[in-house]
């Protein structure tokens, strides 16, 4: 199972890696002021944060079913939805460089990415990880 399950995390790691990609993209493009946060927040980054995250959820996964059994997956639901949502209190904490114009775009541009693993992560496992 723990195989099946990292290859999830790895999964669901690219491909909310490339849904940051393009959201970033679409942020740019769709907004008036044409905001670039390329500075502050690199696609490289993007990815390999998602990817980090992601393999990180798959072994609290395996660690929840491991040692709580019929409760583990509601566990880890519970706590990594709860994760997401504690993390978003690093874009409204960010120093951001003096120059970057309009900085207090900055939060709307990064808290929905903070959801992305979570939700890719739930929306692969019924494929990956048969109940």
């Amino acid at each position: 199972m723990f195989k099946r399950s990292l290859f999830l995390g790895i999964m669901a790691g690219i491909f909310s890696g490339i849904a940051a990609s393009i959201y970033s993209e679409v942020y740019y493009w769709a907004n008036a002021y044409m905001l670039d946060f390329s500075r502050v927040s690199s696609a490289l980054q993007m990815f390999s944060i998602s990817i980090f995250v992601s393999i990180l959820a798959t072994i609290g996964f395996w660690l929840c079913c491991k040692y709580l059994k019929s409760k583990g997956e509601i566990t880890f639901n519970l706590l990594f939805v709860a994760g997401s949502f504690v993390s978003i209190v690093y874009p409204f904490a960010a120093i951001l460089p003096l120059d970057l114009e309009f900085p207090e775009m900055f939060p709307g541009f990064a808290v929905p990415m903070h959801f992305f693993p979570a939700l890719f992560w739930m929306t692969l496992k019924p494929i990956f990880i048969k109940s």
